[in-house]
């Protein structure tokens, strides 16, 4: 079993010794929305407001919101708080939730003594995990996303008007309504209370933080993201991973340029002295780059056409010579594709496993090699930095729950066959421990949960619900197929034949 295994099996020990709901995340990780001042502690549980008027004396509560305390007290006396449904859901089918997973990644167990020692549930308490939105501009309108989180999501709405879907009585309805919908404020970022809290919070966290994620929107086109980014490289913190959630493909080459520019710079190696010790020197001195580790989270849930179809705005090349140059220039780094996985993955996902097999064979370990950097000090010698052979290429799977119509428990048991296939794939080609191809028994595991959430959920759904979600799934597809001259039909040949059966 890999180490991210062994893991999850101690943090599900030691969460159960606290209570048989306790989640590390919902203490050391938090997601901020900025431009609407909205926060939750994981992507999973659904957002709520930040209170303004407690951000004027304490920065701190754009994360210690009285919302998160009180779903932390009821996770300290073992109750579910119904916001983490996500993860309940996954529990109750057997599953291994990221409730478990979260918990047994090393920035949660590196905060372990701090919730511990927080004996109460109100305690302010610095995270160790933070993942930002700055702002919402985006140049992809990705089929699943809406105007809140997208500006070309927001131009098309104003341009076409609200999609029409049916709800749950059958009555037509708009979708992706900007009148209902936390949009943005409407106001230039120098006056955004919250993005002024955040840099005022940031010295203060950014001493203890471990993983630093920027979100979007698009990140690559915002100017906190490079100010980010300069901040880092004058104040090297070798305990951080940092992450760039992204979509490889910025409107502008100019913006891609600069931002791998940075990418490069971050790996020169620095030498600095911190109040945090270091158990590498047995001192306070550090001889490192700026950071641990940089990822890039690479947002693609299929390839070639249908992924383009998906993410209106990419280039499917593109972003792959770009992944490549990407890792190629850089050495201390990997991108993680995220598969946001719903009922249009389905189709290529088999292919989608090739590629990312084909990507690990491009940065293997033997293509890797082991690299050497000579460091520069007049005053004293040092041996050369070492960058050993890692993991380049990741895939994450997160179930797609809205909108629902798309969700994958609305394919039959032919597609539960055909996911089984794919698995079967996954267990014929698994990692071995001399080399980086291959896939790893959690990702087949996650895999497999995905698989039985997908049967539990068609299992339960009634004909009426089933025929709704499918309707409104074609319905869906057809107006996107009008506003954008793109055909669902002709790439997805399976899925328009499966909804044409079922209907």
């Amino acid at each position: 079993m890999s180490e991210y295994s062994d893991a999850t099996k101690i943090a599900r020990q030691q969460l159960n010794n606290i209570s048989d709901t306790m989640c590390y995340a919902k203490w050391s990780q938090v997601s901020l929305h900025l431009t609407n001042g909205k926060t939750h502690s994981c992507y999973h549980p659904p957002v709520h407001d930040i209170d303004f008027e407690e951000l004027i004396e304490n920065p701190s509560a754009l994360h210690n919101t009285k919302h998160k305390k009180a779903e932390r007290k009821q996770m300290l006396k073992g109750e579910r708080p119904e916001g983490c449904e996500y993860c309940w859901k996954i529990e109750d089918v057997g599953g291994t939730s990221d409730r478990i997973y979260r918990s047994g990644e090393y920035w949660a167990q590196n905060s372990r003594k701090d919730i511990i020692a927080s004996t109460t549930h109100d305690l302010n308490i610095n995270p160790r995990y933070v993942e930002v939105n700055f702002n919402q501009a985006c140049n992809f309108k990705c089929i699943y996303c809406s105007p809140h989180l997208s500006t070309s999501w927001e131009e098309e709405i104003k341009m076409h008007g609200p999609l029409k879907v049916l709800d749950k009585n059958d009555k037509e309805v708009n979708h992706n309504d900007p009148d209902y919908l936390d949009m943005p404020l409407k106001i230039a970022q120098k006056d955004n209370p919250y993005i002024d809290a955040f840099w005022r919070w940031w010295p203060d966290i950014y001493k203890t933080l471990e993983v630093f994620r920027m979100t979007g929107g698009e990140p690559l086109m915002d100017s906190n993201t490079f100010k980010v980014l300069d901040y880092i490289y004058d104040n090297p913190n070798a305990w951080l991973e940092l992450s760039i959630t992204t979509n490889l493909c910025p409107p502008k080459e100019s913006l891609w340029h600069k931002f791998l520019t940075k990418m490069i710079k971050l790996e020169e190696i620095q030498i600095w002295n911190s109040a945090r010790f270091n158990p590498g020197s047995g001192n306070n001195w550090y001889v490192n780059m700026a950071v641990k580790h940089t990822s890039l989270f690479v947002s693609l849930d299929s390839v070639g056409r249908q992924a383009e179809y998906l993410r209106t705005g990419l280039d499917f090349n593109n972003l792959r010579n770009k992944s490549v140059e990407f890792l190629s220039k850089t050495s201390n780094t990997a991108i993680t594709y995220i598969n946001t996985f719903n009922a249009l993955s389905m189709e290529g996902f088999l292919d989608y496993l090739k590629f990312i097999l084909a990507m690990r064979k491009e940065f293997s370990l033997q293509a890797q090699g082991t690299k050497y950097i000579k460091i520069h000090d007049p005053y004293n010698d040092h041996p050369d930095y070492v960058v050993e052979p890692k993991q380049r290429v990741w895939f994450d799977i997160p179930l797609l729950r809205y909108p629902n119509w798309m969700a994958i428990n609305i394919l039959d048991y032919t597609w539960h066959t055909y996911l089984n296939q794919c698995i079967e794939f996954m267990e014929s080609n698994l990692i071995t421990q001399d080399d980086f191809v291959g896939f790893y028994d959690f990702e087949i595991e996650k895999t497999k949960r995905n698989l039985e959430w997908m049967k539990q959920e068609y299992d339960s759904m009634s004909n009426t619900e089933l025929l709704r979600h499918k309707t409104n799934l074609k319905n869906y597809t057809k107006q996107l197929d009008d506003r954008r001259i793109t055909d669902f039909n002709d790439t997805f040949p399976v899925l328009y034949q499966y909804l044409e059966k079922t209907l």
